[in-house]
């Protein structure tokens, strides 16, 4: 009887922008999902924005790249969104925008039924009424903001505070307004399977708690005055090892969380260089991800953006779910091997995207290090940092076509932290 719908777009203006995600939850009667869908969408050569929309939805071009167009999933969508009330979190932007896409395709969509949680916070004196601080307020648990399918989720948990859907009287008028529809456009369905990314984590959160007493201190009840690294076991390799030099390549390819196919080319090659059976490869990248979370541990917080991080990394390295809880909850101290990931004093810095702490405190951390940092990449910066991975910005092919290296926020913490524990030994 009703779907919630949620859009990332490329701006705020129907007539110009494109949708580049939309997710699509079914309700039944009394509220209940029945179903849920999620695609990134492509916009042809309209990019995915640019400043504040991309630092707001995250979606860059290179995630966009091989979805299906619009076009491709315009039947779909209508026949998902046929004979049902809309609710959406200002759901005449969706709407519209929806409207826009379809109107591209010489489509015009019918008269729908809506139910705006926006407006009806709006009307219950929430202030602000934001979809976030709505859900803060009734203590309504959000995946993530920004990614179309973790709204559409907040908004359904929303609507289900706001809305009565028990009542008869709604029931009814949303019932014949329903039966009283044009019918959505008749388009082929070209295809219905989506392409989905990740729900970038929320800021700030601390994901989950410790996994044993006797491993690391409780994240809510830490011991005052205590080492943090204290009950974290260190760990080392030999540097004359085969293990050793095999570790040293997985932490240079996993500088940016990327891997590309030379790369991982060069890391089967150096393997089978090294003799390394099944079992060594699988213990190195074993305590590579354990020293990762090892150097996360150290302030007793795992915030959603490091467990996101580990998730990342153990699919990189083709570690199971298990592999990475196992990575969480036994850490290790691991020091990273490579000695270019000393922080020369003077180094220029330059930071992009949503990161686990805002910007400016990276920056002010950064210049107390002695670090430059500046807003531009160029030919003269020594390190572009990005949250999770090469995000194909403006900044990221910049300072590919440059040289300049890029590393993950988590690479980056990990180089900083060396350079402070130097400076504070000298």
């Amino acid at each position: 009887m009703y779907a919630v719908v949620d859009t990332e777009t490329t701006g705020l203006s129907p007539s110009h922008d494109r949708i580049i995600e939309l997710a699509v939850i079914g309700l039944d009667a009394e509220g209940s999902m029945e179903w849920e869908w999620c695609s990134l969408i492509n916009p042809g050569h309209a990019g995915t924005g640019h400043g504040l929309a991309v630092q707001v939805h995250q979606i860059y071009p290179r995630d966009v790249a091989d979805a299906p167009t619009f076009a491709d999933f315009a039947g779909y969508i209508s026949r998902m969104l046929s004979g049902r009330a809309l609710i959406g979190h200002n759901a005449r932007f969706d709407l519209g925008m929806l409207a826009a896409e379809f109107q591209r395709l010489h489509q015009d969509l019918p008269e729908v039924p809506q139910i705006c949680t926006s407006n009806l916070a709006r009307d219950l004196g929430f202030r602000p009424y934001g979809l976030k601080d709505c859900c803060d307020a009734l203590c309504i648990d959000v995946d993530g903001t920004h990614h179309a399918l973790a709204d559409a989720r907040a908004t359904a948990h929303l609507a289900r505070v706001l809305v009565d859907f028990s009542s008869e009287t709604m029931r009814s008028e949303i019932a014949t307004c329903v039966r009283s529809l044009q019918h959505w456009p008749q388009v082929p369905v070209v295809t219905e399977t989506p392409k989905t990314r990740p729900i970038p984590p929320v800021r700030g959160r601390a994901l989950s708690a410790p996994g044993t007493a006797d491993s690391r201190r409780s994240a809510e009840n830490p011991a005052k005055g205590e080492d943090p690294r204290s009950a974290i076991d260190t760990f080392s390799i030999a540097a004359d090892c085969p293990e050793s030099r095999y570790l040293s390549a997985v932490e240079w390819v996993l500088e940016d969380r990327e891997i590309s196919p030379e790369q991982k080319q060069a890391l089967s090659d150096l393997r089978a260089e090294l003799n390394l059976s099944d079992e060594q490869v699988h213990n190195v990248h074993m305590a590579f991800i354990r020293g990762l979370a090892g150097s996360m541990w150290a302030d007793d917080v795992l915030s959603n953006h490091e467990q996101f991080d580990l998730d990342i990394v153990g699919g990189l390295l083709n570690l199971s779910s298990e592999d990475v809880e196992y990575a969480r909850d036994n850490p290790i101290e691991l020091d990273l091997i490579n000695e270019d990931y000393i922080l020369p004093p003077g180094a220029k810095v330059v930071f992009t995207g949503e990161m686990s702490v805002p910007r400016s405190d990276w920056t002010a951390r950064a210049k107390a290090a002695g670090l430059h940092v500046t807003g531009t990449v160029s030919g003269n910066t020594d390190y572009l940092v990005v949250p999770f991975g090469d995000t194909g910005s403006s900044k990221s092919r910049k300072a590919r076509g440059l040289g300049v290296r890029v590393v993950s926020e988590q690479r980056f913490r990990r180089m900083i932290e060396r350079a402070e524990r130097e400076s504070s030994s000298c």
